[in-house]
């Protein structure tokens, strides 16, 4: 007999029961000999065509409508994140209060010129920013104006009395604050100044004019009883106008400000994307506070985290990837203190977080901001599979979209009302600056996404129309691929990451022992037989982070023979590395052996600190600020040693960010085995650096003083 064939849409009804019946695979597979990746392509593509830096940036124009530094603004942007989370389908979306205090909030601030035209110079109900958050109340008329030039030196002030009256400065706010305020009695600033130290490299004050500095009133700054000044902030144009009234004649202003310091708490948005693997985690994170508008920094990350949420769920529900195997941790939370207060909660949870991605400042404009796309590494004693998988992304990305039309349109991310700018991203080691760097004190490796530097960095220049949907989307896509390997890795794809991470190993200490033969080279003969040891040290470091990323890659269920062996191989190359080394010194005629150790030394390889459980988070800066008595010299001389260490880093052509916060930056390789000897070696490895060995005694001796350090023998 003959079969007559089934309708259409029977056999279209039958093949979707099919696919419906077949559970999706792992999205891991063997290194892509077309991307490079340990992803499938077809996943790979998946993840490029779903998710979207247009919907990102109309989150970011929303966000940015809100002042999310004062608690009624920053308490609105968490009821919107939260209900906009649940709608991408994040699931046990919630907020968890911080701990009460007082919350800065303005009702009214402005500032006029009294006279000879009445105007208005600055106004917080137009430009919240324009109030520095922390200013007190105050109303005055007809008070003078003192331009005190950069108001941060004593010298600044020399025949001017400034007492009960507002100083119009432009230099750094805390010397400002300190002399005009604290000093000399003035009662409010009037400040031009917009460029954080660490900015200075890639921007001046005036160099756009119409830019609107961000600044706060520092609560620590004022002393206990004395009435809180006011700060505004204005534009550069704004503050040469007033300099050419001032030269003109005397110029008096009206103030009116209105303060409010309610307690209250602040709250963590948080919410997970289930995974299989009972009691692991891997943690997303975007700052949600900041200035209006703020729209990079960082409603840039905020937004983006909610993408990646929505391209995930999608995926899940329409059987393009499995759940994943580890759960998805996803947090908004104010920068810094939200971290430390959710690690005072979380720290001790019975859970084994794996890896952290940061997402902060991700979408500007590269070529209107003058910016660059970059990706962080972990330090290196905190060595993890991440590196691998981050460096592999953004060479993937590059390779692909590194014209303005790729010839790879399945490739090619970008934007249906984004720029056509080629890609140009970039692996950088380990700098802090975010919140990244509490996870890595905390042990758990974390990478950070973002693009820097940016031309509006914390002024009001930072507009949703500087920011890039291309870009937002290039970074959602970065942070799409890492979080899916580490959050789907398992056996036999875990295998595979363990491949990856030992072919992007290689090309890391090959990267070690060309610094160090370089540094070798340039190093005067009488002084190779001490600086031997440190660029030997620096190359066995290497080779130790990049055996604790393969063996990072067991905890993924990785099987342990074959990673046993990439790390005996690892052992091997390590060998004749150090042999080439040694051999070309000896072309030197130099002998290795080192000199007598000296008391220092003998100190510092006796010293071998260990972190106080609990105090993770603890810095410097704290014990610093609450020095114990007799404790002055000691400080002075380990402030004096960072002081050097980072005019020595910039000197090399260092990121300002690479040694930002250096002595805790150090401080973090203390781990009860290093000896602050080994911690000195290790920070060379890491920043190229020498420090003083009396200089590391003396910081791990004050952090022990103030309970923050231990010491093992």
């Amino acid at each position: 007999m003959r079969l007559r064939p089934l309708p259409f849409a029977l056999l279209a009804v039958l093949a979707a029961l099919s696919a419906s019946a077949q559970a999706p695979t792992s999205p891991l597979g063997p290194i892509s000999p077309t991307t490079g990746l340990v992803l499938r392509d077809d996943v790979v593509r998946a993840l490029i065509q779903e998710s979207s830096g247009d919907r990102i940036h109309d989150n970011v124009q929303r966000l940015s409508l809100i002042a999310r530094d004062s608690l009624e603004g920053y308490t609105e942007a968490a009821a919107w994140t939260k209900a906009a989370a649940e709608a991408a389908g994040l699931q046990d979306v919630h907020l968890e209060a911080m701990k009460d205090g007082p919350q800065w909030r303005a009702t009214h601030g402005e500032l006029w010129v009294a006279g000879p035209h009445r105007y208005r110079v600055t106004s917080h109900a137009d430009q919240p920013m324009a109030l520095a958050p922390g200013s007190g109340s105050f109303e005055g008329k007809d008070l003078e104006l003192v331009d005190v030039g950069l108001g941060t030196q004593d010298a600044d002030y020399a025949g001017k009395d400034v007492k009960g009256k507002v100083v119009l400065s432009r230099g750094h706010l805390g010397g400002t604050l300190r002399n005009a305020v604290v000093k000399f009695g003035a009662v409010g600033v009037v400040s031009s100044y917009s460029t954080p130290p660490w900015n200075e490299a890639h921007r001046m004050d005036g160099d756009f004019p119409d830019q609107v500095g961000w600044a706060a009133v520092p609560r620590r700054l004022i002393p206990q009883g004395m009435r809180r000044p006011f700060l505004f902030m204005v534009s550069d144009r704004q503050g040469r106008e007033l300099r050419a009234q001032l030269r003109e004649g005397p110029v008096k202003v009206d103030v009116s400000v209105a303060t409010q310091e309610p307690t209250g708490h602040l709250s963590i948005v948080s919410g997970v994307i289930p995974g299989t693997l009972a009691g692991e985690e891997i943690v997303l994170t975007g700052h949600l506070d900041h200035y209006k508008p703020g729209a990079n920094d960082n409603a840039s990350g905020s937004a983006t985290l909610l993408e990646l949420v929505r391209t995930y769920t999608t995926l899940i529900r329409r059987g393009v990837l499995p759940p994943p195997v580890r759960t998805l941790r996803v947090l908004w939370l104010p920068e810094f203190e939200g971290t430390r207060e959710w690690f005072a909660h979380h720290g001790a949870d019975p859970v084994r977080r794996v890896a952290h991605f940061n997402f902060d400042m991700l979408g500007a404009s590269l070529t209107r901001s003058h910016s660059r796309f970059i990706v962080s590494y972990t330090p290196d004693w905190n060595g993890s599979f991440v590196n691998a998988v981050s460096e592999s992304t953004v060479a993937f990305m590059n390779r692909f979209n590194g014209v303005a039309y790729p010839p790879r349109k399945d490739f090619r991310i970008g934007s249906v009302t984004g720029s056509q700018d080629p890609l140009d991203g970039h692996m950088e080691r380990y700098s802090r600056g975010s919140d990244h760097q509490l996870f890595n004190d905390h042990g758990i490796p974390g990478v950070a996404f973002s693009t820097w530097p940016d031309d509006g960095y914390h002024t009001s220049g930072d507009r949703p129309e500087n920011v890039d949907p291309t870009q937002l989307h290039r970074t959602a896509f970065a942070g799409l691929a890492s979080i899916t390997v580490a959050a789907w890795a398992e056996g036999t794809g875990a295998l595979e990451l363990a491949r990856l991470v030992a072919v992007h190993g290689v090309r890391r200490v090959a990267e070690d022992e060309f610094r160090a033969r370089r540094d070798l080279a340039a190093t005067p003969a009488a002084q190779l037989p001490g600086f031997a040891r440190l660029v030997r040290a620096g190359v066995s470091i290497g080779y130790q982070r990049e055996r604790d990323a393969l063996r990072s890659c067991l905890a993924l269920g990785a099987p342990a023979e074959p990673v046993k062996a990439m790390v005996r191989a690892l052992e091997t190359a390590e060998s004749q590395a150090l042999k080439r080394l040694e051999a070309e010194t000896r072309t030197r005629g130099v002998s290795l052996k080192e000199p007598a150790p000296s008391e220092a030394e003998r100190r510092a390889r006796a010293f071998v600190p260990r972190r106080v459980k609990g105090q993770e988070l603890a810095s410097f800066e704290e014990l610093d600020l609450h020095a114990v008595p007799g404790a002055q010299a000691r400080m002075d001389t380990v402030k004096a040693a960072m002081t050097a260490a980072a005019a020595a880093l910039r000197e090399q052509g260092e990121s300002e960010l690479r040694f930002y916060q250096l002595a805790d930056a150090v401080a973090s390789y203390a781990d009860g085995k290093r000896s602050v000897a080994d911690i000195r070696d290790a920070a060379y490895a890491e920043y190229g650096h020498a420090f003083s060995a009396d200089a590391l005694v003396e910081l791990f001796a004050l952090l022990e003083q103030g309970g923050i350090m231990t010491r093992g023998r």
